[in-house]
């Protein structure tokens, strides 16, 4: 998997989550109030690391593994 391959993974990743945030109010009747915090703010730390993830893969290594520097 190249490097454009995994950002456009967690960029389709993301987008799904934040459409799954958009439909959880519609499901309250169903998983109730509290349920619908719970994986709401799961899903917002979700998505908070895979921001974590994308920055720190666009960013340029200092060294390279296995380089005796």
């Amino acid at each position: 998997m190249t490097l454009d391959e995994g950002l456009e993974l967690i960029t389709n990743y993301k987008k799904a989550l934040e459409k799954f945030i958009d439909t959880l109010p519609e499901q309250s009747v169903q998983l109730g109030s509290e349920m619908i915090k719970i994986l709401s703010m799961n899903s917002k730390n979700e998505i908070s690391n895979l921001d974590s993830i994308e920055k720190a893969l666009k960013r340029q290594p200092k060294y390279k593994y296995g380089s005796s520097e």
